[in-house]
């Protein structure tokens, strides 16, 4: 029982020690990404009776998009220096290493949160990006950039928990970088996130959103554990990463299993 006792002391320790660095941490958190961090609404159905404007000048509401199909929702500023532009690389880059049955009916949207964005900026954020996307059965229509009022942008963003911050100081934007997944029914499934999309976890993603499902924890997990490997032309297990959920589920084993033979002592 000592052994138990100290092993649960030093458990303990640890814990209090990475609250204690935590919430130092968080105390100098700049306000930038405390603003910028996403609110996840799996599960949640969305309104997109919006109205915006296209890079052909066009005012759509953005229902016309369900209509056909399921929708991948990229926020960004279209005079953004860099970030944004990684986040649509990285995304055309995943997109285009998918089959093209993977793609067939999917819309993707890159919708501007910078009530500053004009129909030129934008239609130079288009060109710029759009013929990078593979076509898919001769369509090349099933990317539009849009821009709006301000208000509207933000009731969007708001509604699929998407946050993003000026900076009066740089004069830009600060933003988290994530894609977005909508089921024809307006309902949100999946939330990527980073400026690198593998292949697997899009494939997945879209899937999810074509059956209007919403991924569960134990497939979000899946998506942790693999990864796309060239070599074996499948996806395999990335070693590292799964001694990492192993490590992590093995703690709380110990900590459940010292719990129980304290309470019974």
């Amino acid at each position: 029982m000592l052994v138990f006792n100290m092993l649960l002391n030093v458990i303990i320790s640890f814990f209090l020690l990475f609250i204690s660095l935590s919430s130092f941490a968080a105390e100098r958190i700049p306000d930038e990404f405390v603003n910028t961090s996403i609110i996840e609404k799996l599960g949640e159905s969305v309104s997109l009776d919006y109205e915006l404007i296209n890079s052909k000048g066009e005012t759509v509401n953005l229902l016309t998009y369900l209509d056909k199909g399921p929708v991948i929702l990229n926020f960004a500023y279209f005079t953004c220096p860099r970030l944004c532009h990684l986040i649509v690389d990285g995304m055309v880059k995943g997109l285009n290493s998918l089959p093209n049955k993977d793609l067939k009916n999917v819309q993707i949207l890159s919708i501007s949160f910078d009530h500053r964005d004009t129909l030129q900026s934008t239609q130079d954020f288009a060109k710029k990006h759009k013929s990078s996307l593979k076509s898919v059965d001769g369509n090349s229509d099933n990317w539009d950039f849009l821009f709006g009022s301000e208000d509207v942008v933000r009731k969007l963003a708001d509604s699929v928990g998407f946050r993003y911050y000026f900076n009066e100081k740089s004069n830009q934007y600060a933003h988290s970088s994530s894609l977005i997944f909508l089921s024809s029914s307006g309902l949100i499934t999946r939330y990527l996130y980073g400026i690198m999309f593998r292949p697997f976890d899009l494939s997945m993603s879209i899937s999810e959103s074509k059956k209007n499902n919403v991924i569960s924890t134990v497939e979000s997990l899946l998506l942790f554990c693999y990864n796309y490997d060239p070599n074996e032309q499948g996806y395999v297990l990335e070693a590292i990463k799964l001694m990492k959920v192993a490590g992590t589920v093995t703690i709380f084993i110990i900590i459940g299993f010292i719990y129980r033979l304290n309470k019974k002592g």
